[in-house]
C-alpha cells in the first residue's frame, strides 16, 4: 500500500508539473511580452500538446497481439518516427487554420514536434507495461512541461519564437533517447512489420478522432478569441483539466490488466467510484470559488469566474468517466465501438464549440463543453454487449 501511495504522489507531481509550468509562465510572461507574442507562444504549446496527446499505438497494438510487453525498442522508435512524419502535414494544416498568422518556419517544425510526442507516448505505454508507472508519467508530462518552460524562458529573454521552439523541441527528444538506451533495442528492420499491422491503425484512429474532439475548442479559441481571452482560456483549461490526473493514473493500469485478463468487475467499479468521489469534491471547490472569490480568481486567471467555469468543471469530471470507459473498450478489443464513441464526441464538439465561441465568446466555449461531455459519455455507456467483457483473453 505504501508503494502504491508513493507511486501516486510521484505520478501526481509529474502531471501537475505541466499545469504549474504553463500557469507560472503565462502569468510571468503577461508582464514581459505583448499579448500577441504570448498568444503565438501558447499556440505552439497547444500544437506540441496536441501531438503529445495523439496515440501512435505501436506498443498497444503489440500488446493486443501478444500480452507480453514488447522488447524491440529500436523498431518501436523507428515506427514512431515514421508515423510522426506522416501526421506532420495534418498537424501543420490544423496549426495554419487555428493561427493563420503563424510564421511558415514554425510550421516546418511539425515533424519534429510530432515525433517528440509519439516517442514519449509509446515509451510511456512501454514503461506502464513494465510496471514503472511513475517513470512513465514523468517521461510524458515531464518532457512536455520542461520543453514549455525552456520555450517560455527563451522567449522571455528575447529569443525569436522559431529558435526557441526548435531548441525546446530538440530538448524534448532527449529523454526518450536516454531512456531507450536502458532497454534492449532489438532489430530495427522489424519496423515494416509494425507499420503493416491493422490494429495500430484502429487504435490510432480512435486517438486521432478523440484528439480532434478534445482540441477543437482550442483551435476555435485560437482563431476567434482575442489574444488576452485566449490566454485566459488556456489558463482555465490547464488548471481545470488537471482533474484528468485521475483517469491519467488509472487508465494505463486498467488497460494493462484488462488486456492481460487480470482485472475484475470490482477493479473497474472501484475506479469509477473513486473518480465520482473526487469529482464531487472538485465541482464543490469550483462552486465555492465562484460564490466567495470570483474577483480574485478572475484577476489570477485573466478571465471572469462564474457559472460557466462551474459548468466546465462538471464537464471535465464527466469527461473523466468517458476516458475510463474508452480504456475498457480498447482493452477488451472493442476498437470499433470505441472509435464510434469518439467520432460522435468529435462531431458534437465541432458543432457545439463553434456555436458557443461565435455567439458568446469565452463563456460560450465553456458552456459548450457540457453538451459535448454528456453526449460523449452517454454514447460510451450505450455501446453493445460485446464491449462489456471485462476480462478478455489476449488477442493473438
Amino acid at each position: 500500500m505504501r508503494t502504491l501511495a508513493a507511486r501516486a504522489v510521484v505520478v501526481a507531481g509529474a502531471y501537475l508539473a505541466t499545469a504549474l509550468a504553463v500557469f507560472a509562465a503565462v502569468v510571468v510572461l503577461r508582464g514581459i511580452v505583448s499579448p500577441d507574442r504570448l498568444r503565438d507562444l501558447l499556440a505552439f504549446y497547444f500544437i506540441a500538446a496536441l501531438a503529445a496527446g495523439l496515440e501512435p499505438a505501436t506498443v498497444k497494438a503489440c500488446v493486443l497481439a501478444d500480452a507480453r510487453a514488447p522488447g524491440n525498442l529500436a523498431a518501436i522508435l523507428a515506427a514512431g518516427a515514421v508515423k510522426g512524419v506522416m501526421v506532420a502535414p495534418v498537424l501543420a494544416l490544423v496549426w495554419r487554420f487555428a493561427d493563420p498568422a503563424a510564421a511558415p518556419a514554425l510550421l516546418w517544425l511539425s515533424p519534429l514536434t510530432a515525433v517528440a510526442g509519439f516517442w514519449a507516448t509509446d515509451l510511456r505505454v512501454l514503461l506502464d507495461l513494465r510496471g514503472r508507472h511513475a517513470g512513465a508519467v514523468w517521461l510524458k508530462q515531464g518532457s512536455l512541461a520542461g520543453g514549455f518552460l525552456l520555450l517560455a524562458i527563451l522567449v522571455g529573454l528575447g529569443a525569436p519564437l522559431v529558435l526557441a521552439a526548435l531548441v525546446s523541441t530538440l530538448a524534448r527528444l532527449a529523454p526518450p533517447i536516454l531512456i531507450a538506451r536502458r532497454f534492449h533495442l532489438g532489430d530495427g528492420a522489424k519496423v515494416i512489420q509494425l507499420l503493416s499491422g491493422r490494429r495500430w491503425l484502429e487504435l490510432a484512429a480512435i486517438s486521432a478522432v478523440a484528439a480532434a474532439g478534445g482540441s477543437i475548442d482550442r483551435v476555435l479559441a485560437l482563431r476567434f478569441l482575442p489574444a488576452t481571452a485566449f490566454a485566459g482560456y488556456t489558463l482555465v483549461y490547464e488548471l481545470f483539466t488537471r482533474f484528468w490526473l485521475i483517469p491519467y493514473l488509472v487508465t494505463p493500469i486498467l488497460f494493462a490488466r484488462l488486456a492481460a485478463g487480470e482485472a475484475s468487475h470490482d477493479t473497474v467499479s472501484r475506479a469509477w467510484a473513486a473518480t465520482a468521489a473526487l469529482g464531487a469534491a472538485f465541482v464543490a471547490a469550483s462552486i465555492a470559488v465562484a460564490v466567495w472569490a470570483p474577483a480574485l480568481a478572475g484577476r489570477v486567471l485573466g478571465a471572469p469566474f462564474g457559472a460557466a467555469e462551474v459548468a466546465f468543471a462538471v464537464a471535465v469530471v464527466t469527461g473523466a468517466f468517458t476516458q475510463l470507459r474508452i480504456a475498457q473498450l480498447q482493452a477488451v478489443g472493442a476498437v470499433r465501438p470505441a472509435l464510434a464513441v469518439t467520432a460522435i464526441g468529435a462531431a458534437v464538439s465541432a458543432i457545439a464549440f463553434f456555436i458557443g465561441v461565435r455567439t458568446a465568446g469565452l463563456s460560450g466555449l465553456l458552456w459548450a463543453w457540457s453538451i459535448k461531455s454528456l453526449i460523449e459519455l452517454a454514447a460510451a455507456l450505450a455501446v453493445g454487449d460485446s464491449s462489456n467483457r471485462v476480462c478478455p483473453r489476449p488477442v493473438r
